[in-house]
């Protein structure tokens, strides 16, 4: 039998930046992720209990999340940010920079261009995210070529980088020896993870982080950071992942739809080889045995 796991590492939270909403990048399009993420956790101890949630709309719901997280309720929160000056109030961002320096661990994930905008708002221990994820309308000397050209979606522009398409996979390079990567893979030495037409853009910006996996763009061929972990001294850690879309159900089975706004047409690459999405689910794992591991 499983050796218990601290309370406060048993429960863990899903959660995104925006209101419940069927046509947007709602915690309901994340529903595999939260099997994946409840499996890995159940597999640690019985006990362990995910929320999944889109941003509450109640002011007493928003107040009772607000306060769970300043007082430590959850080990890690893993939080999808497809928010675009629609986010979630100060006190969300106060009471998440609270519970990550008192040890939660932390997954970051938005996409292209200016999503996840509501991040900007983070300070105290938190503050490197507002750089780490880089975002158009904050970026100095932001390069002016943009990778992905669609007439349906104009608003998207740099900084993004295409990986693949949707419903396809990328080869990602590990580039660390890490405890979090120590895992069998297809490749060895490589991670294979969703893709997509615009990933958002992640950089190093302080020493306590590191880049854990990084792949290449298709049309540039520029490097493309895809994961940087920081595990600052004497708070939780800190994972960045360059898109949500290594996550969305679309991304693992195409046939659960997306918003009608995606134009993009996807691949089938994972759909007859579900093979592929092996280490996927083997990464998703091991971030959830990790944060309980940095709590034990």
């Amino acid at each position: 039998m499983n050796e218990a796991i601290p309370a406060r590492a048993q429960r863990a939270l899903l959660q995104t930046t925006i209101a419940a909403d069927p046509n947007d990048w709602c915690v309901a399009r994340f529903s595999l992720l939260a099997e994946q993420i409840r499996q890995a956790g159940v597999a640690r101890d019985p006990a362990f209990a995910l929320t999944v949630q889109d941003y509450p709309t109640a002011t007493e719901a928003r107040e009772l999340l607000h306060g769970q997280l300043r007082e430590g309720h959850y080990g890690q929160v893993w939080l999808m940010a497809p928010d675009l000056d629609n986010g979630p109030e100060p006190a969300f961002f106060a009471a998440l920079e609270a519970a990550v320096a008192t040890g939660t661990q932390l997954v970051i994930a938005r996409d292209h261009t200016d999503l996840g905008s509501s991040l900007l708002q983070l300070g105290g221990c938190l503050a490197p995210v507002t750089e780490t994820q880089t975002f158009k309308r904050t970026w100095p000397g932001l390069p002016c070529d943009n990778e992905y050209a669609n007439p349906d979606c104009p608003s998207i522009e740099f900084p993004c980088v295409v990986t693949g398409q949707n419903g396809g996979v990328q080869l990602c390079r590990q580039r660390c020896a890490h405890p979090l990567l120590a895992f069998d893979t297809l490749i060895p030495g490589h991670v294979l993870l969703p893709a997509h037409p615009h990933e958002g853009v992640i950089r190093p910006t302080t020493a306590s982080q590191q880049v854990l996996l990084s792949s290449y763009s298709i049309t540039s061929g520029r490097e493309q950071i895809t994961a940087i972990l920081d595990e600052a001294p004497g708070r939780g850690a800190v994972l960045h992942h360059s898109t949500f879309h290594h996550f969305a159900d679309f991304n693992l089975a195409t046939g659960r739809g997306a918003p009608d706004f995606v134009s993009d047409p996807p691949s089938r690459q994972v759909d007859d080889a579900p093979v592929l999405l092996n280490d996927q689910r083997a990464y998703v794992a091991s971030v959830v045995a990790y944060a309980i591991d940095r709590l034990g």
